[in-house]
């Protein structure tokens, strides 16, 4: 059975020849059976006092998915659209780099330990911006103990003696009680490595730039007139 379907939005429209499998056709033509599409299930149906077409398809290879997310208020919608947004977004990435670090923390403060090291080898001014971009790396263990009501230098504190007893999995323990430390690997919580790695790329290029454009404008002289104490001053 053929079904002629009419559709104003150019993103809808692709959206559903992926779904079905069609062939979007330039020219108003005879399309073939292959150019045409096929689909198990056509029906129209009511969501939330909403109609709606819905075109199922029974094979599991599917290009397409669609997740109905229904919520008493908005922000509680734009909270599981953001989850589900993230989930799709981590198994994308887990296609391109499947390994994972250590969450809760405990990546950024074995990083800024191993950094810290490093810099007390070097000399000069050096020594200075490579402890302040070990410091740097504690934002994300201090906001997670912020978000939690707990004491963020208590919380660094013990990472900082677990990290260097040895244990490089240990990070924040949120259901423990006050400044808690626990095996971020046994308990399952771990992050992407590509998120890491691209994240603290990001950031360190950001800053660099920083720090260059205002190296320039500080080299510059200012422009403008010259006082009038100048004895090269001239009122012409």
């Amino acid at each position: 059975i053929a079904i002629i379907f009419r559709l104003n939005s150019k993103f809808d429209l692709r959206r559903l020849c992926r779904s079905v499998g069609a062939t979007i056709l330039p020219k108003f033509t005879t399309p073939t059976s292959e150019e045409i599409g096929r689909c198990d299930e056509i029906k129209v149906s009511e969501i939330g006092g909403t109609s709606v077409t819905i075109f199922k398809q029974e094979r599991e290879e599917t290009a397409v998915s669609t997740i109905v997310i229904r919520g008493s208020t908005e922000n509680i919608m734009d909270d599981i659209e953001r989850a589900v947004d993230d989930g799709v977004n981590t198994f994308k990435a887990l296609t391109r780099d499947d390994r994972f670090v250590p969450g809760a923390g405990a990546t950024e403060i074995e990083l800024a330990k191993l950094i810290s090291t490093y810099g007390e080898t070097c000399a000069g001014l050096e020594q200075y911006a490579i402890q302040k971009f070990a410091e740097s790396l504690e934002v994300i263990p201090r906001t997670l103990a912020e978000n939690a009501g707990v004491k963020a230098t208590e919380l660094i504190s013990k990472l900082y003696a677990a990290h260097q007893g040895g244990d490089k999995n240990a990070g924040f323990d949120n259901e423990g009680s006050g400044a808690a430390v626990k095996d971020a690997v046994k308990a399952g919580i771990l992050d992407l490595y590509i998120v890491k790695y691209w994240a603290l790329k990001f950031a360190t290029d950001a800053a660099v730039t920083v720090l260059r454009v205002d190296q320039i404008i500080m080299s510059k002289p200012a422009g403008g007139p010259k006082p009038k104490d100048n004895p090269n001053w001239d009122e012409d």
